[in-house]
């Protein structure tokens, strides 16, 4: 440890300071060839002050337990350089170390406090990592540090600790020294009697501050009540300590801000008689520019080259809030997001005592955790008594009704209506072409909306978003204005303007000479032209469809006014519940189904092809439901009406044929099935070939009646050639492949060829995971399939961690209830015999 000295001052030299530096010894001598000890000592001789060692004592009656605490008292700074040694402990208080000691001696002495933490990936050999003895100890006086309420600064070199503690030194204010700013200059607004959250951000504020450089705080999407200004003024109010001058700066309009700072530099007495704003301003600078401890925050700024020519210098802080995210060449961008959902829930819960967590977790989903619509909700429940249910009824149905209220007492200036509504208006006198766009995104999904979407368009709206200029302009204004949250590929508008924007525009038609052309109609024809491929079994579509899922199913919300497009809807919906069931999930996929069946039935009647699609698309997810009787029903009346209305060897008519015969497979009925199949298969080789799809289908149903009757050998015929047609016209890794390799392997474990069988369902399995994904109904066949092979071989033990692992799977995806389900126990329970464990 060592204390700097005071020693006499120079003429014109302010005196020095004494700094007593607290460390351990090896921080003394490592790392080569400049300690980290050293290094603090150059900048406290640089910073004016002097640093002498334990060795220009001379020798005295006293413990260094006394020379300690006598120094300390002494000294004027202290200084903490925490490493990852402990040192050693004090005698007579063997708990602590003397540096703990001395931290704990500086606190209530109410000493000027700067510590330093050697980071982790500091530079350095081990030894100054390792403390076999006391290394916990360490440890848990470095975490305590964060928590005594100071600026924690963590360095990785020597150097890097020069430079900051010079730095911090030349802050601190030395005895004697006169401010040249008189008194203390507060006008900063009053804070909020309950600020909820934010203290990771405030921590992260504090840090950017103190790095330097002027720190920047901005919604990242630059949306409007996500708390930007209250942030800002709950930062200055906690650090008001810190600041002899914080001064408030409104800089929406940019004409008044120079208004401002010279109301500042009179504040200060730095106005001598009539000095002209640009007199003012040179000498604020002036003055700023020489001292530290004063604060500006320019609050909702939104040009960057506006405000650049009046941020003063020096070692003050700059707080900057704005909508417009492009910041970083003049401080640090820290983003101001929606508050976490448990933020949300505890501003609701603290002002509404008696509200249910699940309830205000209801509400802050509905809002989308905005914190102006969080409080607004918070205030309005408070204050009539509105329940849950009612104030999320009112959302829903008078939603710029009842955000256009500002509840009494609140902080905020203007509700969230009259916030965006102005937003709104500017951007439609400015820019219509971008209103446009976001009003389209408006009436999307509250998820990131792929630029690709919006080119599908019809009419003069499609040119824009196909020029790429045109269309960087469109997202760049929404951008800066802080509208929407735009990346490189997508556009995202939070649910709350969103929901604003949609009551403004209900009832708008948009093309001239087509009264239909509403926004939700227009919604539904942008998805319709958008639509992927055919989902089923094709997986390189699966992506884009992902990209689409959320905006498909709030534009046919049976809430949406889309009457006129009933027919486009009822396809949209049987083509999203078709993605939703070859991606292994029928029971998303079922009232969706339910849905296009019913509208298709009331608009078309029930023998139009688009609803005996619909009435077969139905019947296969109850089948994957295990609803096989309900499937059964659907499919015989759907053959019969396709054989009446298409003729018997139409394609959908085997396909209906095709989907009966599994349910009576399935159902028990398995020569029915068998003779079914049978004549679908020669059928389909008739009239589409041998290698279409369909008959390759065909094919698959036949063989699994073989293999259930007992025929194994017929069956593997059959399912060894349609794997090899698969392959060769599919691929190795397609849906329909994989599941004419399950077929086969399921006849060779009948003929008891258990290892080829395994190999098979390996290789099933693996491919299954990669192309489907682990919980896909399909893949978990294939590892409820591997299982019982390894049972015929006696791998007992394997047998039960592949089946237990299915069974908690299939529970999860399919129900307790479901068929497999139950197989899957059933097949658990087999593998626990055979290996003793069921105790009777």
């Amino acid at each position: 440890m060592a204390v700097g000295e005071s020693a006499e001052g120079h003429a014109g030299k302010p005196p020095a300071r004494r700094v007593f530096l607290s460390h351990t010894s090896e921080l003394d001598e490592l790392p080569k060839p400049r300690s980290f000890v050293a290094a603090a000592k150059d900048a406290v001789a640089a910073a004016g002050d002097a640093v002498v060692d334990m060795s220009a004592f001379t020798a005295r009656d006293a413990t260094p337990e006394q020379l300690d605490r006598e120094m300390l008292a002494e000294a004027d700074i202290y200084v903490l350089i925490a490493g990852f040694r402990y040192g050693m402990p004090v005698r007579g208080r063997p708990e602590v170390s003397y540096t703990e000691q001395e931290f704990e001696i500086a606190t209530v002495a109410g000493m000027e406090r700067l510590v330093f933490v050697v980071a982790e990936g500091a530079e350095g050999p081990s030894e100054l990592f390792r403390d076999l003895q006391y290394g916990a100890r360490q440890e848990a006086f470095r975490k305590r540090l964060p928590d005594s309420g100071l600026t924690i600064t963590m360095v990785s070199s020597p150097g890097e600790l020069a430079t900051k503690l010079e730095r911090a030194l030349t802050r601190v204010r030395r005895p004697g020294q006169e401010s040249k700013l008189v008194g203390r200059i507060w006008n900063i607004p009053a804070r909020r009697v309950k600020f909820t959250g934010r203290d990771g951000l405030l921590t992260r504020l504090r840090e950017s501050l103190c790095a330097g450089q002027p720190a920047v705080v901005h919604a990242l999407n630059g949306m409007g009540g996500v708390g930007k200004t209250t942030t800002a003024i709950e930062y200055a109010h906690r650090h008001a300590a810190d600041y002899d001058v914080a001064w408030w700066i409104p800089a929406e309009d940019p004409d008044l801000v120079a208004g401002h700072l010279a109301d500042l530099a009179r504040a200060l007495d730095l106005a001598a008689g009539q000095d002209a704003p640009a007199v003012l301003l040179a000498r604020l600078r002036g003055a700023l520019q020489s001292r530290g401890r004063w604060l500006l925050v320019f609050d909702n700024a939104e040009d960057p080259a506006v405000l650049r020519p009046l941020l003063p210098g020096g070692d003050g802080h700059v707080i900057i809030t704005s909508r417009n995210p492009d910041w970083d060449d003049i401080g640090t961008a820290l983003p101001v997001r929606e508050f976490i959902r448990s933020e949300s829930v505890e501003l609701l819960c603290t002002r509404c005592p008696g509200l249910a967590h699940s309830d205000a977790g209801r509400i802050a989903e509905a809002l989308g955790d905005l914190p102006l619509a969080v409080n607004q909700a918070a205030r309005l429940m408070a204050t009539t008594g509105l329940t849950a249910k009612d104030y999320l009824e009112l959302l829903d149905e008078r939603v710029h009704d009842l955000m256009a209220r500002r509840e009494q007492g609140s902080s905020y200036p203007v509700s969230p209506a009259a916030a965006w509504t102005v937003s709104f208006d500017q951007l439609g006198r400015d820019h219509p072409a971008a209103l446009h766009t976001l009003t389209l995104v408006a009436w999307l999904a509250p998820e990131p909306v792929p630029f690709t979407l919006l080119t599908h368009q019809n009419g003069d709206a499609r040119v824009i978003p196909r020029d790429p200029l045109a269309f960087a302009d469109i997202t760049t204004t929404l951008r800066t204005r802080g509208m929407a949250e735009v990346t490189t590929t997508t556009i995202q508008l939070h649910r709350v303007p969103a929901a604003l924007l949609r009551a403004r525009t209900r009832d708008d038609v948009i093309a001239e000479g087509d009264p239909d052309s509403t926004w939700p109609v227009t919604a539904v024809r942008l998805l319709c032209a958008a639509l992927p491929d055919n989902p089923w079994s094709n997986p390189p579509s699966w992506p884009r469809w992902w990209e689409l899922l959320p905006h498909l199913l709030l534009v046919c919300d049976p809430e949406r006014a889309w009457q006129p497009v009933t027919a486009e809807v009822a396809w949209l919906l049987d083509r999203t519940a078709t993605f939703l069931q070859t991606r292994g999930d029928p029971r998303a996929a079922l009232p969706l189904f339910e849905r296009a069946y019913a509208l298709r039935r009331n608009l078309l009647g029930d023998d139009h092809p688009d609803t005996l699609n619909s009435a077969n698309n139905l019947a296969v997810d109850h089948q994957d439901l295990g609803g096989f009787q309900r499937a059964r029903e659907l499919d015989e009346d759907t053959l019969e009406r396709r054989k009446r209305v298409l003729g018997d060897d139409d394609p959908d008519t085997l396909n209906s044929a095709t989907n009966l015969a599994i349910d009576l497979r399935e159902l028990g009925e398995h020569q029915r099935a068998r003779e079914l199949d049978e004549d679908t298969f020669e059928r389909s080789k008739r009239l589409l070939g041998d290698d279409d799809p369909s008959t390759l289908n065909s094919a698959c149903n036949l063989a699994i009646d073989l293999s259930w009757l007992g025929e194994y050998e017929r069956a593997r015929e059959l399912d060894e050639d349609t794997l090899e047609r698969s392959k060769r016209l599919l691929g190795e890794n397609h849906p329909d492949t994989l599941t004419s390799a399950s077929n086969l392997a399921h006849d060779l474990r009948g003929l008891g060829e258990y290892r080829q069988a395994r190999e098979l369902d390996e290789d099933t399995l693996d491919r299954r995971r990669r192309v489907l994904g682990d919980d896909h109904p399909d893949t978990l066949t294939s590892a409820s399939n591997l299982a019982h092979d390894l049972r015929g071989l006696g791998e007992y033990r394997q047998a039960r961690e592949l089946d237990e692992d299915t069974l908690d799977r299939r529970r999860r995806v399919l129900g307790d209830d479901h068929p497999d389900t139950l197989t899957s126990a059933n097949n658990l329970a087999h593998d626990l015999r055979a290996l003793d464990e069921v105790r009777e």
